[in-house]
């Protein structure tokens, strides 16, 4: 996912990048991991979930299943 990151929309040279924080994974399998972790893109903030699966022991980690759910602004 943290390779992920700098290429999803908001990602650019010039512009905002995605600030992950609270990074967790839990191995629901072999080959099966639910990562849980926040997101902040120009001070808009996300909870996200998703669901990575490597399908044999040469292939690559794909995502499987993605959300994602605002955060609300708590300003003053």
């Amino acid at each position: 996912m943290l390779a992920e990151l700098p290429v999803m929309d908001g990602a650019a040279d010039d512009g905002s990048r995605y600030e992950p924080s609270e990074m967790t994974g839990v191995v629901l399998a072999p080959g099966l991991v639910h990562l849980t972790y926040e997101t902040t893109l120009g001070g808009d903030r996300a909870r996200r979930s998703s669901i990575w699966r490597k399908r044999s022991a040469g292939a690559q980690w794909q995502m499987y299943y993605h959300q994602a759910t605002r955060i609300p602004y708590e300003g003053m």
